[in-house]
Order: C-alpha cells, then sequence, then structure tokens
C-alpha cells in the first residue's frame, strides 16, 4: 500500500498546541508519517537562493532538541510515524541518539553524500527528493544506494507551486514516490495510480494562517479525501486479485 506523508513545513508555526493538533489530525485522516523540517538557520546552505534575505524566517521556525522530543513523544501517543527533514550531520546524529527511524533529505541535499551516507547508514528508513538535481547527478544517487533497500527516492519538482505541465509522469515512474507541489490533488491521484509507493504534500490545518507555504498545503479535508483515493485503489486491486485468482 502507498504511504502518504504531511509535511507540516512551518506551518506549525513553532506552536506546540499547533503541532498537536496536525499530529492527531493526521493521524485520524489515516497518514503514515507526519514530517518536520529539522532545520538550523545558521547551518543551513548559504548558497541557497534568498538565503540572506529568508535567514530570520527560518531562524524563527527553528525546532529545539525538546520540539523534537515532544514531537516524538506526541506521534507515538496518535500511532503515526513521525519524519523529520535534516540538513546537516551534528542534527542528523543528536536525531539517532533521539531514538528516531526515519529520515528525509530534501532537495538541495540530494548531492551531500557525506549526510547521505552517514544517514543511509545509520537510519532505518530513508527517503531523499530530488527536485533540484540533474539526471546524472540522480543517476549517481541511485548508483549510491542501489543496495540500500530501506533507502526511497522520490520524483519532485521544486517549483512553488508546481503545475500539473511540470510534471513528466513518464520519468516519475523512474522513481519510488512523489513530492507533490502542486496547488491540488490531481497529480498526487495520477501518482497513485500508477503505483508510486509514496505521496508527500504540505499540510496545513487552514490555508488563511500566516505563512509562506500554506497557500499550496494541503488542508485536512484535500488529505481525506487523498487517503480514500489510495485506499480506494488498496480495495480494488484486493477485488481484482480474488477475482482473477
Amino acid at each position: 500500500m502507498s504511504n502518504i506523508i504531511c509535511d507540516c513545513c512551518a506551518n506549525h508555526l513553532g506552536n506546540r498546541e499547533m503541532m498537536e493538533r496536525m499530529i492527531s489530525i493526521a493521524a485520524e485522516i489515516g497518514i503514515d508519517y507526519v514530517k518536520f523540517q529539522s532545520f538550523k538557520a545558521k547551518k543551513l546552505n548559504s548558497n541557497w537562493e534568498n538565503f540572506n534575505v529568508n535567514y530570520e524566517y527560518y531562524k524563527k521556525h527553528e525546532l529545539s532538541e525538546d520540539d523534537h522530543e515532544f514531537i516524538i513523544e506526541t506521534c507515538e501517543k496518535y500511532n503515526i510515524k513521525p519524519l523529520f527533514t535534516v540538513f546537516d550531520l551534528h542534527t542528523a546524529k543528536q536525531l539517532l541518539l533521539l531514538g528516531v527511524e526515519s529520515i528525509k533529505v530534501a532537495s538541495p541535499d540530494a548531492n551531500n553524500w557525506d549526510l547521505i551516507n552517514y544517514i543511509t547508514d545509520n537510519f532505518e528508513d530513508v527517503i531523499i527528493s530530488t527536485g533540484m538535481h540533474t539526471k546524472q547527478q540522480i543517476k549517481a544517487l541511485k548508483s549510491l544506494v542501489r543496495h540500500k533497500p530501506h533507502v526511497r527516492l522520490l520524483y519532485c519538482v521544486s517549483k512553488y507551486p508546481t503545475e500539473m505541465a511540470d510534471i513528466d509522469f513518464d520519468d516519475m515512474l523512474m522513481f519510488d514516490g512523489f513530492s507533490d507541489h502542486t496547488q491540488n490533488l490531481d497529480a498526487s491521484k495520477k501518482a497513485l495510480d500508477l503505483g508510486m509507493g509514496i505521496i508527500e504534500r504540505h499540510y496545513t490545518l487552514g490555508k488563511y494562517l500566516p505563512g509562506r507555504d500554506h497557500f499550496l498545503s494541503s488542508t485536512p479535508d484535500e488529505l481525506t479525501e487523498l487517503v480514500k483515493h489510495r485506499d480506494y485503489l488498496v480495495k480494488s486491486e484486493a477485488y481484482k486479485s480474488r477475482w482473477n485468482g
């Protein structure tokens, strides 16, 4: 069955009450992973576009070690898998000590070999997005992880928002899943229809909330619709198997 990841981005606003609401609602809907971004502003790649302009934004939405522990405990409380995107080795090592099993690498770091080697050697469940890299770079990454079945690569278009016309669904079939930055569910549903094992979408409790990602994030109602589509496909395949068996 395909896994669905909801990415809280900075949409939790650094508020633990908001974090818990997002986690509990995602669990109730039937989402598989709820993801948080474990960046430290001073450790982010300063070559990122508009980094200096955005530094204060990143700094404001950093998660402390206590925040990470709170998220892990809250996910355990609501029986949903926590997933963290890491951007530096120090944070990856801290998460390992906290007992985290599932780690995401964002597209800008898909050729950060030191980070990827450490993560793929030490964590049980690794997901890597590839939206900012050439086919040659992605080929090198695939070669690096080809004997590591716990590592899954996501097709991604690093454009916010992504238009349907930007997506190459034939190319997507060469990956394990799809990180979707479109503003509706059409692309995610088509990816599920194609058998993608992972669908990732940004997640918000309300598009009206302050912040830069809410407008392209999925609400609980939209995620419910996506889960229902996934579950319908699972039931359809089970039905076909029963009658064709």
